[in-house]
């Protein structure tokens, strides 16, 4: 079994193709999978990936905050990296 993801827009012409194929059953399963997709979008599901997300974001932001804080009172040289290793973080998050 192979699993890929697919943008609407190419579900739709996926499905458009399965109809002029006359492939009907493929047609019926891609119906059943968008409509699972459908589903399983929840309004609890998306306030509670948004809650996840900025906590995470919070807390690393106070590790940054906290790693520039202590560099300035040792007057260390603060640079992107050096926030990021002291910090704990990703360079990426720390630029």
């Amino acid at each position: 079994m192979i699993r890929i993801t697919i943008s609407l827009k190419e579900l739709k012409i996926l499905q458009e193709l399965c109809k002029e194929q006359g492939q009907g059953d493929l047609y019926k399963k891609l119906h059943v999978e968008e409509e699972k997709a459908y589903k399983s979008k929840t309004v609890k599901k998306t306030k509670a990936t948004k809650k996840a997300t900025k906590t995470r974001q919070d807390a690393a932001k106070k590790k940054i905050e906290n790693s520039i804080n202590m560099m300035r009172l040792m007057n260390d040289k603060i640079t992107v990296y050096s926030v990021a290793k002291d910090a704990g973080v990703s360079y990426n998050t720390a630029s």
